[in-house]
């Protein structure tokens, strides 16, 4: 996908009940993708012998960001695209 394709909605979409004026594109579900990710790194990483507070210090550190600038925020893209991609080709009038 080229940069002039890339349609970015961050200033727009929020969670459904956000207090004092809320998002624009208010969403169910908004924040559940994030807690499923960090989850699921926090239970891979304990299952490799990682301690909370092992854990705690990495979530807490800079590291996720560079991994969300790297290749885990590309991964996490192409998810969505190939999820859309599918989505696409069914019918709109499910919504």
């Amino acid at each position: 996908m080229s940069e002039r394709d890339y349609l970015d909605i961050s200033g727009k979409i929020g969670p459904l009940y956000e207090r004092q004026g809320g998002p624009e594109w208010p969403m169910y579900s908004y924040d559940r993708p994030a807690y499923m990710l960090w989850n699921a790194i926090a239970t891979e990483l304990h299952s490799k012998g990682w301690t909370d507070e092992e854990i705690k210090d990495w979530l807490q550190s800079k590291y996720p960001r560079w991994a969300l600038d790297g290749d885990l925020g590309e991964s996490i893209e192409s998810l969505g695209q190939k999820f859309a991609s599918r989505m696409s080709e069914g019918d709109k009038t499910n919504l």
